[in-house]
């Protein structure tokens, strides 16, 4: 049972609360904001119930206490109890985070689904929450494998370095053991030092397995993998400490090194461990210019090395090792061992790369959020399902979901898209379903004939609706849809240009509900100037923006009420553009250059355009203006400069931009 917290110095509204919400929550009474505080530190709860005017401590001031404490308690959701009808207390609580407020005196009905509300969205919170932090450890991992698998190829190249990185860990981590580091610095030592050349990637292999000398400039792009290496780990979050190993490894201790020459103590421990490690494999290994060094020279070499390129303290605890014969690397070959050594976690983390990336690679083929395709497997997907059978394409879009975002929050969005992926996956045995913008979904349902496809579309809606009901968070929100019956071997692109124009037409006509394109063949063959003529139309008969502009953008239906105001008042007039981008070349027209046109287009018109200006996109090659008290001069102007910034812009011959203009005055 979930637990609350309510708090009010008013008895009588306690046991209100109490009475309300007994059987259905476990109730904490306090009369106090110091009572209140008292408890929380020490006790759980799922939400808080928070009187704002109480004394000593007013109800916003014991928030900035319950945000500052230090357990779950410091983000539970708060909800104000308040009689204060002042909008300016209301501002402040949701400005400091509070997630509603309830008005006294109370009525249960309201309490209770507003309480159950807040609740569900503090926990779907808490769930994306954990799913945006899972994404980010998968692709850190994913990160990690890759680089793995790059490094391991990288020596795969030449015989001469064949398992080098591998040989640097085990010596690093003997040498780390020895100093006497914890155990799990250890093992993150070895991973680092098992990346620690990962920058040669960068390096060309002529340079690279070069038999003989190297120049000056190619010693310089030899140098240059330390950089190279520093970079592409400097985003890896798995490992602590990884792109030091790949950058800091070849300085040293003398300041000689590169790349940064730094000396001493400035040098990363980490990398003066793995430095020394790798010269000795690099002594102790062939070459493609020289046999491996004999242990006595190799003595010599490093002992020579002391406090100029190595560490003198770590240097003298490797050569004790190397006298001790500590540093021998055994083949193992069907010993059984308690601990698999570094080498053998290597060959199994390298072996299971592969099959870990394709895991991955699954796993990123979805939208997050609402469960469905991810727009490029989907369009993939669906682009070959239309290709080789018949169906029917629905363009799905879900209204007013910036309205959601706007007075709800953005959080309240996620929940409405996130159920209406819940609903679309039900009748993904039937459909491929893959959202492909922010509120815009497509579903293509191979092999079915109208009347299979239009029941199916009716379901999706239904259960939406059934859904919508009685939910706050989804008050706004109703279903869009275009429909096109595809033929066999039908191009992608037309089928959702198709579908889209009757998804247009059913969101002109006040949206909810769908629309075939079937039903709009008398209207696709129109010109633009008729998708003029019925604004124009609409907009004098109605002469408000409640059902005029049917577009999602609320903010420019407000604009043309003002504009419609200033016009009325000062007799000013208002001309309405409508300008129009179609495809030169409707067959090889895809989405995206459709909506690179559109993006130009849209900077075309905002540079154009002057203060007292409105405009909007009206549909996928529409947009709208709205000129305020202006002549046939000033229009012509404006339209040249926009004509002018698109071509500077587009650069293409894909489109032909035209334009209708209407007077919307009653001259």
């Amino acid at each position: 049972m979930k637990r609350i917290i309510a708090v009010d110095d008013n008895v009588t509204n306690l046991k209100m609360v109490e009475q309300v919400l007994k059987d259905k929550y476990k109730l904490i009474l306090v009369k106090s904001g110091e009572k209140a505080l008292s408890y929380l530190k020490d006790n759980l709860v799922d939400l808080i119930l928070l009187d704002i005017v109480m004394p000593e401590m007013d109800g916003f001031e014991v928030f900035e206490h319950i945000k500052e404490l230090e357990n779950a308690n410091s983000t539970a959701p708060v909800v104000f109890l308040t009689a204060d009808t002042e909008v300016g207390s209301e501002v402040k609580g949701l400005n400091m985070g509070a997630m509603d407020f309830i008005k006294k005196p109370f009525i249960p009905e309201v309490m209770i689904n507003r309480i159950k509300n807040v609740i569900s969205l503090s926990e779907l919170m808490k769930d994306l929450e954990q799913k945006v932090e899972e994404k980010t450890r998968q692709i850190e991992q994913i990160s990690f494998e890759t680089i793995a698998t790059i490094a391991s190829m990288i020596e795969a190249k030449d015989s001469y370095t064949k398992g080098h990185s591998v040989r640097v860990s085990e010596y690093s981590a003997r040498l780390a053991k020895e100093l006497g580091w914890t155990t799990d610095k250890i093992s993150n030592l070895r991973y680092v030092a098992l990346l620690h050349d990962i920058g040669k990637v960068g390096i060309p292999d002529s340079v690279l397995n070069k038999p003989g000398k190297l120049t000056e400039i190619e010693f310089g792009v030899i140098k240059s993998h330390t950089n190279i290496g520093g970079d592409i780990l400097n985003d890896i979050r798995t490992i602590a400490g990884v792109s030091l190993g790949a950058k800091y490894h070849h300085e040293r201790y003398d300041g000689k090194g590169y790349p940064l020459g730094v000396a001493g103590d400035e040098i990363p421990e980490i990398a003066r461990i793995i430095c020394i490690a790798d010269a000795y494999d690099a002594m102790n290994s062939k070459r493609v210019y020289r046999d491996n060094l004999s242990k006595e020279d190799i003595f010599k070499q490093l002992e020579g090395g002391r406090g100029t390129q190595f560490d003198p303290k770590f240097v003298d605890v490797f050569l004790r090792l190397l006298k001790e014969d500590k540093l021998e690397i055994e083949e193992k070959d069907d010993v059984m061992v308690s601990e698999p050594t570094l080498s053998e976690e290597s060959s199994i983390l390298l072996n299971q790369i592969v099959k870990n990336i394709e895991d991955n690679q699954k796993n990123d083929i979805f939208d997050v959020l609402t469960g469905v395709l991810n727009r490029k497997t989907g369009e993939s997907r669906i682009a070959e399902a239309v290709r080789n059978r018949t169906g029917c394409l629905a363009f799905i879009d879900l209204d007013n979901l910036k309205k959601t975002n706007d007075n709800l929050g953005h959080l309240a969005g996620d929940y409405v898209l996130k159920n209406l992926g819940e609903i679309l996956l039900k009748h993904g045995d039937r459909a491929i379903i893959a959202r492909v913008g922010g509120d815009e979904f497509l579903c293509y349902i191979p092999n079915a004939d109208e009347a299979e496809a239009v029941t199916i579309i009716e379901n999706i809606i239904s259960e939406f609706d059934k859904v919508k009901k009685d939910n706050i968070y989804l008050q706004y929100s109703t279903l869009s849809v275009g429909m096109y019956m595809s033929n066999n071997k039908e191009l992608y692109a037309n089928a959702v240009r198709n579908a889209d124009k009757a998804l247009y037409h059913i969101k002109h006509s006040g949206k909810a509900g769908y629309c075939l394109y079937s039903q709009l063949e008398s209207i696709n063959n129109k010109k633009a100037s008729v998708d003029l003529e019925r604004m124009v139309s609409t907009l004098k008969a109605n002469r408000t923006s409640q059902g005029a502009i049917n577009v999602d953008f609320n903010e420019f239906k407000k604009m043309y009420d003002l504009v419609l105001n200033m016009v009325n008042r000062f007799d000013y007039n208002m001309q309405l553009i409508m300008l129009t981008l179609e495809p030169v070349d409707y067959d090889n027209f895809d989405i995206e250059e459709q909506e690179y046109a559109m993006y130009c287009m849209n900077e075309a018109i905002k540079s154009a355009l002057r203060n007292t200006d409105v405009s909007t996109r009206f549909s996928s090659g529409q947009f709208l203006v709205i000129l305020l008290n202006v002549d046939e001069i000033d229009v012509n102007t404006i339209l040249r400069r926009i004509y002018e910034k698109f071509d500077k812009d587009y650069r293409r011959n894909a489109v032909n931009v035209s334009y209708d203009i209407a007077d919307l005055s009653d001259k």
